[in-house]
């Protein structure tokens, strides 16, 4: 009876050592089929980028290299988008004023040609007028010197200054000395100043 209660202990223990040891070779068979799974598609996907840099690089030319654009040329023809895209509006907006200063070149030269039209209709208005008033002097002259000294005399004492002086100025002289004998005196004396006076006048050219 002692001999079987000492034997059962001691088995006991060498099945623990036993089972310790499968468990320990279980847990370390586990991390390495772990760490084998990490590691090679790691280093699959390094293969698989350095095979894709290797096709790629194989695939392009020395040629091809050689006309791939730097970053500073990149940059530079940027600049001259730029530049070129503000020459644009540039030129866009010297057109657009191109564009109003030939409407208002084209409206000023209309409206010099619609004043040099009115001047025309001015002056041959003037010219009617000028004609019109150089006859009726006229006819004034010789309805004045037709009559009477002492007729015309009475209406030559009532008449505007401008007037009688514009008719004096077309009667002759002899015609005019009579009618100035039977004026009044005042009258003849201030129509006699300004006959003398206009006379020595200066003649202004314009």
């Amino acid at each position: 009876m002692t001999k079987k209660i000492r034997f059962l202990p001691l088995s006991i223990v060498i099945m623990s050592m036993v089972l310790g040891v499968k468990v320990v070779d279980f847990s370390f068979g586990v991390e390495v089929a772990l760490a084998q799974n990490v590691i090679e598609p790691q280093t699959d996907k390094k293969a698989v980028e350095n095979a894709d840099e290797d096709t790629v690089t194989k695939d392009i030319t020395p040629a091809q290299l050689s006309s791939i654009p730097t970053r500073k040329e990149i940059e530079y023809l940027q600049k001259l988008t730029k530049r070129r895209e503000e020459l644009d509006r540039r030129s866009r907006e010297l057109d657009d004023r191109e564009k109003v200063l030939t409407a208002v070149e084209l409206r000023i030269v209309e409206r010099t040609e619609s004043l040099k039209k009115i001047q025309k209709t001015i002056d041959a208005s003037l010219a009617k007028h000028a004609a019109r008033e150089k006859a009726q002097l006229e006819s004034l002259v010789k309805i004045y010197s037709a009559m009477k000294p002492k007729q015309a005399a009475q209406i030559f004492n009532n008449l505007d200054e401008e007037v009688l002086i514009a008719i004096v100025e077309n009667m002759k002289e002899k015609k005019m000395g009579a009618i100035l004998a039977q004026m009044n005196l005042n009258k003849a004396k201030k129509l006699t100043v300004s006959l003398a006076t206009k006379e020595k006048l200066p003649k202004i050219e314009g």
